[in-house]
């Protein structure tokens, strides 16, 4: 069996995973740059180990966010802390989208 690897021969440019002073409060925040993404394709692991080092790599982002805001080292986070602010962020939502982190609509969304 013949497997082609893709490689990522370079990166132009970075997303940023926070926002400075001056960046448009409504523009998405990104939680995984174009630098680590190009990081993780050029890791060499399977499809599955790149989707979770991706995520991964996302959600530690995520919890740097979190941290900032609930103003707490991000080693005294844990899973009722990071539950309790996302209830702030979706009433955060709920009021006025553009005040969100974690911006989606989920009102059609069924389990």
């Amino acid at each position: 069996m013949l497997v082609q690897r893709r490689k990522l021969i370079g990166i132009r440019g970075c997303a940023s995973a926070g926002q400075g002073e001056g960046e448009n409060k409504s523009e998405r925040r990104n939680f995984l740059s174009l630098e680590e993404a190009g990081l993780v394709e050029m890791s060499g692991l399977s499809t599955h180990e790149r989707f979770l080092c991706r995520l991964t790599i996302s959600s530690l982002n995520l919890l740097r966010v979190i941290s900032e805001q609930e103003g707490c080292p991000i080693e005294e986070l844990n899973a009722g802390r990071v539950c309790d602010w996302f209830v702030k962020d979706k009433l955060k939502r709920e009021q006025n989208i553009d005040s969100a982190v974690l911006q989606w609509d989920d009102s059609e969304f069924q389990f």
